[in-house]
């Protein structure tokens, strides 16, 4: 008991004690020498409320997105079943677009969306706010998949559009020589060919088959490609977002011009190509859609269509034009020598331009 006593007092001593030393603190002393100064920081931008305005008001919000749904860029029937797919997504969805247009890379994803605004332009993070566009710039000539280099020079706008609109396929991917030695092609997909979409290899002239034929289909580059932009034609002054291509974006080069057939060439082409498209259904290779009157590959791994050599050129070539949906705009010469070569491959008549 007197133990817990004395042991209890050490305690209560050792708590006063401390108290007491803590306690024991004087009055501040003079404050020290001021610091050396640090360096200045950079300048920030001049931006007024008026240039943020150019995108931060209902109307050009509204007026933008509203074009861009107007548009199959911004439809969720390509991105829902092909959007997920690595070496697919990266056209058919925004996430898979701008993850390769960063990294170079493909993904595989369960979830995606749509392109949308956000897909070409970035949220404030890059030093590209003179125009107000805060586009993505590819600077950087695209690389294709078949191994060529498209490139607009420095319209790094153009160069963004070709990360996409290019062939997936060229003609090393049919190349296999049958067991017989001859020069036959077996197609066993729907989807063979160049794929769609391929706008930048027309405008250098490039990807068509001259392996049979007397046609020369060297046409390239055009001028399009050399003089102009898919901005300047597809979107002009107005920043359309609905990127069809309107007259008043041509009048610069093709003065007098009052619609896009201009001197009635493209009529002339679409005339040609129409009559291929029905001598390719009375052969069997495609079929006419009841609904919207598209053509539709018969191919497939069941029914493969087993095609000469020359069967095969004019397959590939129509599939050059067709698939652009704008060749006969975006490189006329190129368009009128492949329209001949599909001709000419399959017996038919050669349309004199």
């Amino acid at each position: 008991m007197k133990r817990n006593l004395i042991l209890s007092w050490l305690f209560t001593l050792s708590v006063l004690l401390i108290m007491g030393l803590t306690s024991c603190e004087g009055p501040a002393g003079a404050d020290g020498a001021d610091g050396t100064n640090g360096v200045d920081g950079a300048d920030g931008k001049d931006i007024t409320s008026t240039a943020c305005l150019t995108c931060h008001n209902d109307d050009v919000i509204i007026e933008k997105r509203a074009e861009l749904n107007m548009h199959d860029h911004a439809t969720m029937a390509n991105s829902l079943s092909r959007g997920g797919r690595a070496g697919c997504g990266r056209c058919h969805s925004h996430e898979n677009f701008r993850n390769f247009v960063e990294t170079g890379a493909d993904m595989s994803l369960e979830t995606v969306t749509g392109l949308t605004c956000e897909s070409c332009h970035t949220l404030h993070d890059r030093d590209n706010v003179a125009d107000f566009s805060y586009g993505v710039h590819v600077t950087d000539p695209p690389e294709t998949l078949t191994g060529v280099s498209i490139s607009f020079g420095d319209s790094v706008t153009t160069n963004l559009c070709l990360q996409c609109h290019q062939p997936r396929r060229d003609l090393t991917a049919y190349d296999e020589t049958p067991e017989d030695g001859s020069d036959n092609v077996s197609i066993t997909s729907s989807h063979a060919g160049p794929h769609y979409s391929q706008t930048g290899s027309n405008l250098f002239g490039l990807g068509a088959d001259d392996r049979n034929g007397t046609i020369t289909l060297d046409q390239g580059p055009m001028l399009h490609a050399t003089g102009a932009s898919c901005v300047s034609c597809h979107m002009g002054a107005n920043a359309n977002h609905e990127f069809a291509a309107v007259v008043d974006n041509c009048t610069a080069c093709h003065a007098g011009a009052t619609d896009l057939d201009i001197n009635g060439a493209a009529t002339k082409m679409m005339d040609a190509l129409h009559a291929i498209e029905d001598k390719l259904v009375e052969k069997g290779w495609y079929e006419v859609d009841d609904e919207d009157g598209s053509l539709h590959s018969l191919a497939s791994s069941s029914t493969p269509l087993d095609l000469t050599g020359a069967e095969f050129t004019a397959f590939w070539n129509y599939n050059i034009i067709h698939a652009d949906h704008g060749a006969v705009y975006h490189n006329p010469p190129f368009a009128k020598a492949v329209i001949n070569s599909v001709e000419e491959n399959l017996g038919m008549p050669i349309t004199v331009w």
